[in-house]
């Protein structure tokens, strides 16, 4: 957000997760050593069927420490009393594409895994695609004609997917962020869960069991790269939407929004393997970019760099696809 205090609120909503306040000397390479010795012994301590893939495996690590880290995180604000505030006013802008389902299948031209996906957007992805093919082949599952990106994320057992909405928010200082090449591959590493049935309801790290309706899932994906590739290990997260120097090409935020029908299954089991099946934190998606011109073009512009602070989602153009 431009102009943004030194304490952003924290948002338990649709529209944003725990934001803190910038520390323009962070930087992630500080905790690497410490970070890949102990990714290293989780991996080691994995039982053999949990060892599908190098990469299954490591997104199975890296999440029981992000929940570490998350929870230090959470007590530390605590201490210093940042306040809360209802709403999303300080969130300027959004850009939002509707879209459904369209298969069920073992495809996955990132990490090629071997667990089940749902995919929706480009409907052309095969394990061979690359940004190339997929903007050439132009078909897509979304309401919007301009949304040909893949993206998919692995089943979760026992519930229906309803529909998918893909959100691209920018925040911080919109003003920054940059156009997401094609052929980029992002993976969504953070999960939060919540009941659509109960208004008002925000988002968990923990599925909500006691909700009998329409539920939701929604991965967060990470939004800096460095520029050295296109593969999904070239990118991290922003801290209030600045970056840290080893990553400074900024992208939108991205998150799926997974409706699913009711009830929630007990347990939540996600499939991780041919015939495995993880608890909840192993849900994450996958996002291979590959919109068509008008979305780097003009709707970044529309939607998102131009977009006054404190704007209205209902002020929003058309274009943009935000409802309030």
């Amino acid at each position: 957000m431009k102009g943004s205090g030194p304490w952003l609120p924290l948002l338990f909503d649709l529209s944003a997760s725990v934001t803190v306040a910038a520390d323009p000397a962070w930087d992630p390479s500080q905790e690497d050593s410490e970070e890949k010795a102990n990714d290293a012994e989780c991996v080691a301590n994995l039982p053999a069927e949990s060892r599908f893939r190098l990469i299954d495996a490591d997104r199975i690590c890296k999440k029981e420490g992000t929940n570490v880290r998350r929870l230090t995180l959470l007590l530390a604000l605590s201490a210093v009393c940042v306040c809360l505030f209802a709403g999303t006013a300080d969130a300027a802008g959004q850009l939002k594409a509707h879209c459904d389902v369209y298969a069920q299948n073992r495809v996955d031209p990132i990490a090629h895994s071997e667990h089940r996906h749902r995919h929706f957007g480009n409907t052309s992805t095969t394990h061979g695609s690359t940004g190339e093919s997929l903007m050439a082949n132009g078909e897509t599952s979304c309401q919007e004609d301009w949304f040909t990106s893949a993206g998919w994320f692995p089943v979760e057992r026992k519930t229906d997917v309803i529909k998918v909405a893909v959100y691209y928010r920018a925040p911080g200082d919109q003003r920054q962020i940059r156009e997401i090449p094609s052929g980029l591959q992002l993976l969504a590493n953070e999960e939060q869960f919540n009941c659509a049935a109960t208004a008002g309801t925000g988002f968990s790290e923990r599925p909500p069991y006691r909700c009998r309706g329409n539920w939701n899932t929604r991965v967060t994906f990470p939004d800096c790269w460095n520029e050295d590739s296109l593969d999904e290990s070239t990118l991290v997260n922003s801290r209030s939407g600045v970056c840290p120097s080893s990553h400074p090409y900024r992208i939108p935020k991205i998150n799926y929004l997974i409706r699913h029908s009711g009830p929630v299954p007990k347990p939540i089991r996600v499939s991780a393997g041919v015939a495995a099946w993880h608890d909840y934190t192993f849900m994450h998606g996958d996002y291979f970019a590959a919109n068509q011109p008008e979305f780097n073009d003009e709707l970044l512009d529309l939607c998102l760099r131009d977009v006054a602070d404190s704007t209205p989602l209902r002020a929003l153009d058309e274009r943009c696809g935000a409802d309030a």
